[in-house]
């Protein structure tokens, strides 16, 4: 038996995010269905995280167990050829029978695009979110310093989820100006449930001025969340690298 590491791309806004679900086509049930077809039996794949329905991935990464003579970086161009074309992947090396893709993350990270402005913009609408009016950027970024460092993110995740681990260590988060989007880039060992979309929302909601920094240091200390703070779309959200302690 042989394991392999993949790494994936995907737009995620026609699946159900990556885990299985019954009620929904998703990326890993794409990816099992591909792998059945390449290797003519039932193969699971193991994803490096779960992610929301509509999110994207610049760089995903699974594992799979497989008997098979097929050289490991001949595996991504085989597996291409059953792969819907939103889901595509990148390069396949063999690992070790003892690595596990999700155990070895060592941190994420997510980018999260929005804009601003009075009208829509068709092109940038498709993978950002629109904030009508403007946006004060020394506010956003005070939210950003924020962030950064070791916190209870309990205010920072869906009500209705539940979190054993919701203290989390976030290693750095940005903002920039991309000439047409903003991008909240932020890196951490572990995310909660819609906690990037919610992050994402303070910072918006600092730059319309509804929020202060105060406020947001309060909510990473008792845990409750400011009625203006929204959980954002899921178009805007994008998985854009993982990091492994080793391979």
């Amino acid at each position: 038996m042989r394991r392999f590491l993949v790494e994936l791309q995907f737009n995620g806004k026609a699946y159900g995010g990556w885990q299985k679900n019954a009620n929904t086509v998703t990326v890993q049930s794409e990816v099992e269905t591909a792998l059945k077809k390449l290797f003519g039996c039932e193969i699971n794949a193991e994803g490096c995280s779960r992610t929301d329905a509509g999110v994207s991935a610049r760089r995903y990464f699974f594992h799979f167990d497989c008997d098979t003579k097929l050289p490991a970086d001949r595996v991504c161009y085989k597996l291409n050829r059953f792969l819907p074309k939103d889901i595509r992947a990148q390069s396949s090396v063999e690992v070790d029978l003892s690595f596990h893709v999700r155990k070895k993350v060592s941190d994420k990270t997510y980018v999260y695009r929005f804009y601003c402005g009075e009208h829509i913009k068709p092109l940038c609408n498709r993978d950002a979110f629109f904030v009508r009016g403007s946006l004060d950027e020394d506010k956003m970024r005070e939210i950003c310093a924020l962030y950064e460092g070791k916190h209870d993110f309990t205010a920072f995740m869906t009500e209705s989820s539940s979190a054993a681990k919701p203290i989390k260590n976030i290693k750095k988060a940005t903002l920039a100006y991309n000439g047409d989007c903003y991008e909240f880039t932020v890196t951490g060992d572990g995310f909660l449930y819609n906690m990037v979309r919610i992050m994402a929302g303070a910072v918006i909601a600092a730059g319309q001025g509804k929020l202060s920094g105060t406020e947001v240091a309060t909510a990473l200390k008792n845990g409750v969340r400011p009625e203006c703070v929204l959980t954002l779309p899921p178009k805007g959200l994008v998985l854009q690298n993982v990091n492994f302690t080793e391979r």
